[in-house]
Order: C-alpha cells, then structure tokens, then sequence
C-alpha cells in the first residue's frame, strides 16, 4: 500500500481542479480524512470518488482515494485512482508499480505488463523493481498464449488484445462512453471477437437499450454458440425484457455448456438467479466446491446461492454464505440487506432477494410509472390511475410480464410495486399473479393475505385454503366481508336523541344514572321497538346485577331480530365468562357467513371469537383473525392489546425479535 497519508502531510497546499467542481472541497476532503482516521474507510472512499470526480487534478484527493479504495478491496476503484494519480504525477513511482500490480490482480494481464515496462523503464532503482522484472519474464513467457486464448493470433494482435483490456478496464470503473469506444474500436478492427461483444452488450443494458442488448448477444452465439458468458448475459436480458419462456430455452443451453471462460460458475449463477431456478443454482454450488483448484472466493457468487439456499429453506447455511460475502465489496451490500431483513419476525420478512429494483428495472420504467400515476396517490383516483395502468401494460406488455417474477424474488421495493400494480389493473394475467403470489411462501404474511381476500372478493379463490402463515402451513377460512358506518337500525329525532341520553347515563353506571337509563330506554321502546335500544336495556340490567332479565332480553332480541348480530355476541360472552367455550363457538361460526358487518359489530365478534379460540389452544387461529381485523380496522384500541396477548409476553417477544 502507498504511504499516501504521509505524502498528503508533505504537500498540505490544496491543488486547483481543472473542472467545475459542485461540492466544496476543503470540508469534503477534511470529513474524509476524519473518516479515514477513524478506520471508517468505506464511508471516506464515497466522498473521495464523489471528489474525484469533482476535482479529477488534485493530488490529495487522488492519494487518499487510491489509500481508501485499498483498504476495503476495491480494485477496480484502486486502478482508476493510480491511473488518474498518475496522469497528474508522472514521476510518481510508487504508483506507477502500484498501477501495475493493479492490472495483474484485475487479472488484465496485457495491461499489468505494459505498465511493468513503463515503471521499470523509468524507474529501474526502484525498491520493487525487482520483483517486477520477475513478473515481466512470468507475462512474457505466456503473452503469444494469452492473445491466442482471446481468439486473436497476427502481428497487431498485442495492441489489439491491450485495447480490449483497457475496454474491460473502463466498464469495470463505470466509464461506460470510454469502453463503448474502446470495444467499438476492437470490432472494427476484429469483427468475430466476441469478448469485445460481450462487453458491448453489457454496456447497451446499462444504458438503458435491451434491444440492443440481446441483438448483441445473438450475434456472439452466431459466431461461437456455446460461449458462456453469451448465453448468461443473454438469459438474463431477456428475463428482464419479460421473455422467461424464451430465457429458459437459453438457460438450458448455459447450463449445458462447458466452455471454458472467465468466472463462469458465476455468470451462470447469476443468470439463473433471475430465472428463480434454484435447484440448478445450487447444482452448481456443488460442482464449484468440488474443484479443489477453483477460486470461489467471490461475494456476488455466495451472495446468490444463498438466496437460492434460503429460497428452499436452508436459512441458516444462507446466513453463513451471506457472512462469507461480506468479506468481498460485491455482493457484500445485497448480503447485509437479506440478513437484516431476516432480523424480522418470519410473519414480516421480504428475504430472500437475489438482485434489487434497480436490476430489474430501469429507472425510465419507474419514471414513466410515477408520471401516470401522478406520483401522489391522491393526485388521482384508483378507477382512473386502473385505466392508465393497464394502457402502459398494453403499450409495454414486456414489462407486464416482470409483474410475477417481481412478486416471487423482487426486493422489497420491487415486490411492493409489483404488487400495486397488481391489485390497482386487476387484468386476468394480474390476478393470476396474485393467486400464485398469496398461495406462496414469498414475502410478508400482511402482503399475501391481503392478496388473498382481494382475490377472494374477485372471484379468483375461495375458502378454505392452504396458506404460508408464521413460518408455516395452515389451512384458513378465507372470508370476504362488506363493512359499513351506517347506524345498525334507523331511529327518530326524538328516540336518537333518548339513546344519546341513555348511553351518556350508562359511562358511569352508578345505580342512581342505571336507574336513569332504564327508564329513558323504556320510554324509547314505548315510541319503538328497536334491537338498539333492547340490547342497552339488557346491557342496564347487567350491570345493575339482574342477570337473568338481561339474558330473557337478549334471547328475545335475537328470536325478533334474528340479524341482530351484537345480542347473540353477548350472549356468547356470558358463554365464555363461565368457561363453556364450545356453547360460546355455537353462537359465533354461524356468525362467520355474514356478509355485512358494522364495524362495531365486527369489533364486537372479534374480541369474543379470538377469546374463544384462544380458550381453546387454537392460537395460530387466533393469529389470522386478528391480522384480518387489523387490516379492516387497524386503529381499533383492542387490537394492540390481542397483539401484546398473542405474542405471549415479554420473553417470547424478545425471543422473537433477536430470532434470525
């Protein structure tokens, strides 16, 4: 590592930039070399890459991000930094070796020996010059194989062979305008060279152009048909181009081929990942850790089978792939995503997720969504932003065919879009989504439940059925209810007026204000017979301590309103507070065929029904019932009490948290 901390102090004087810089030098520079006293190099590299971009001339900036860049393993990071330090410092020979040794590890080896030449050129005597002319005799002897390797063998090969490497260099750095001109330029002047395509269609995804993409890819697999990383990019670009039938077929052949190529066990890894075909994935896996002579030493790679891994329920073999990958800077971000999302409860997990939005979508795409939706959601109504919808699906049916693959393996912003999208068209083919998303094991249990009652409100589903629930299998009544405000029986002026009374007697049931409601319900029922007033006058009676008359009231309300619904749940409460639960069950499940509920009413059922399964041991029941409710009536106070009783007390609750 460079002693750039040392050769920063020796020229305190900040250099002038060449560029038009748009975040202020001096205090960025000092946050990162706090940071970078602190160890947090990870954090000073961002501001240092930021900088440079800014300030592409200052040789402090340049110092410290080829230091940073070091220290968490960013090579490709490390390269650019020594090339741009470099061009600024010339007879900087620290770096000029530095550079070299960059290339070599990047494993560009044409590139590392030109760079060997020009260090040991210009500075023979350096301390690691020896070493150099090692390697420079090691690339020599192998520089003929290394050009005919890449399928190029005449006397412009070498520069040819440099221009590609140079062309992988700047797609590794995100230079994609440099490697388009660097590959175009290899082409023209090879046009059967299908590394230099290989890139170009990397390069044609990135921008944005997937036509391009796969046409570039077609015509590699013209000239050499079993070329891995061909077949990967390919498989995978028509996946996100919503082709998954025709993306299997490609696979197929991926999976098949044996050609050699660079860090092929995780191009197809990568490329099956899209697909959620994970059996092959983790087929694979094994052949890998066969090969005793195979570096797998790769982040995105144990990144990827550990989803794969987590998909088919092996959470904590995916746990310890997901740590390994946190080692390496690819891979190591969608690794620490995954497992804090495993932190959560398995009822709230989103985990597994391969790739995150922004890999299967480009942000055009995302763009153009918020443009017709309004952005605000209540810039337009549901009907309307329905229509638009399904008129971009119309005009894009490519991207309408993401929809499924983003409900099974999306992230949790592609699985939530995806699923807006879905419940708001509602089309035949969303619906479908939907059924094979609720009937899953992917994603939150709130998420496929909800999706399941909308399905159920559709038509699609109907009770019972089998679902992934707490981590588990359970079979559910899948009910659809209509919920509504309007008063539960129509009342005059004058008696509305007489109930308001009564129920303001009735908070501080002293016998003196009982006495009073009693008498102003009975003047009511004198005007009308209600099931309101009624069930008060028997509710009176109950805490005025005449049970027996309360009971005779309420039976008499349910046998002349035998709709009544909030009668028949008290008596199923006297039911329940005598410990004779199977009777208080009697009352409630016919209860359950109800089309229309008040919310009071359901509120009412509820708290009985969950006492009553609770009663009974039938917890996971009591579980699904009121996560129903919860999405019906979310701001009712007893459900953050039936919360905090279902999860069992402080203990099991802090086992759950810490659980993952």
């Amino acid at each position: 590592m460079l002693q750039g901390l040392e050769m920063a102090r020796k020229n305190k004087a900040l250099q002038k930039h060449t560029g038009f810089g748009t975040r202020s030098l001096t205090p960025e520079l000092r946050q990162a070399e706090a940071l970078m006293g602190r160890g947090k190099w990870l954090e000073a590299r961002y501001i240092l890459d930021a900088l440079s971009h800014d300030y592409p001339d200052n040789r402090d900036v340049l110092t410290h991000l080829v230091n940073a860049c070091y220290e968490v393993q960013d090579i490709p990071g490390y390269v650019r930094a020594c090339e741009m330090l470099l061009a600024v410092q010339p007879n900087n020979a620290d770096i000029a070796y530095s550079l070299a040794g960059g290339y070599l590890i990047t494993q560009h080896p044409l590139l590392a020996l030109q760079a060997f030449h020009h260090a040991l050129n210009k500075f023979p005597n350096h301390e690691r010059a020896a070493g150099a002319s090692e390697k420079v005799t090691e690339l020599e002897a192998i520089k003929t194989q290394l050009i005919n390797d890449i399928g190029l063998d005449d006397e412009e090969s070498l520069e040819i062979a440099i221009l590609h490497e140079r062309g992988q260099v700047y797609l590794k750095q995100c230079e994609y305008t440099k490697a388009r001109q660097a590959e175009e330029a290899v082409v023209q002047a090879r046009p059967n060279f299908v590394s230099a395509y290989n890139n170009l269609s990397l390069i044609s995804f990135i921008e944005g152009n997937l036509d391009k993409a796969v046409e570039t890819c077609e015509k590699v697999l013209e000239i050499q048909p079993d070329n891995i990383h061909a077949l990967a990019n390919l498989t995978r670009f028509l996946c996100l181009n919503g082709q998954f039938d025709e993306a299997k077929v490609v696979a197929e052949r991926l999976k098949a081929s044996h050609t050699e190529a660079w860090d092929s066990w995780t191009k197809k890894i990568e490329a099956l990942s899209y697909l959620g075909d994970d059996e092959s994935i983790l087929q694979i896996y094994s052949e890998v850790k066969s090969h005793d002579n195979t570096q797998t030493g790769n982040g995105l790679l144990y990144h990827l089978v550990a989803v794969a891994m987590a998909r088919q329920g092996r959470i904590n073999e995916a746990r310890d792939l997901w740590k390994q990958a946190q080692n390496y800077l690819v891979g190591a971000h969608l690794a620490q995503e995954n497992l804090d999302d495993l932190k959560k409860p398995v009822a709230q997990r989103h985990a597994p997720w391969a790739f995150n939005f922004g890999q299967w979508v480009t942000q055009k795409t995302i763009d153009e969504l918020k443009l017709l939706t309004g952005g605000n959601s209540k810039s337009k109504d549901d009907e309307q932003k329905s229509k638009v919808i399904q008129q971009y699906f119309v005009e894009h049916p490519n991207f309408a065919k993401l929809i499924p693959a983003l409900l099974d393996r999306g992230d949790i912003r592609g699985r939530e879009l995806a699923y807006s999208l879905a419940l708001l068209t509602k089309t035949p083919d969303m619906l479908a989504a939907l059924r094979d998303f609720a009937l899953s094991q992917r994603g939150p249990d709130d998420m496929r439940y909800h999706a399941a009652t909308k399905l159920s409100e559709a038509g699609v589903i109907s009770s019972p059925i089998r679902m992934w629930l707490q981590g588990k299998w359970q079979d559910i009544k899948l009910l659809s209810y209509q919920f509504h405000n309007d008063p539960i029986f129509e009342h005059s002026k004058e008696v509305h007026a007489m109930l308001s009374t009564a129920y303001w007697f009735m908070k501080t049931p002293s016998p003196e204000s009982l006495e009073q409601a009693e008498t102003i319900l009975k003047a009511a029922l004198e005007i009308t017979t209600s099931p309101t007033l009624l069930n008060n006058l028997a509710l009176c009676y109950e805490h005025q301590g005449r049970k027996e008359e309360g009971l005779a009231l309420l039976n008499q309300i349910t046998e002349q309103f035998p709709d009544y619904i909030l009668a028949k749940v008290s008596i199923a409460r006297r039911h329940i507070l005598k410990g004779e639960f199977d009777q208080a069950l009697a009352i409630l499940e016919p209860l359950l065929q109800h089309q229309r509920f008040h919310y009071e009413e359901f509120a009412a059922f509820s708290n009985a029904y969950i006492e009553v399964l609770v009663a009974k041991k039938q917890r996971d029941g009591a579980r699904a019932w009121l996560k129903m409710w919860e999405s019906i009536d979310s701001e009712h106070p007893d459900i953050m009490r039936w919360k905090a009783k279902l999860q069992g007390g402080f203990m099991p609750r802090l086992q759950q948290k810490n659980h993952w």
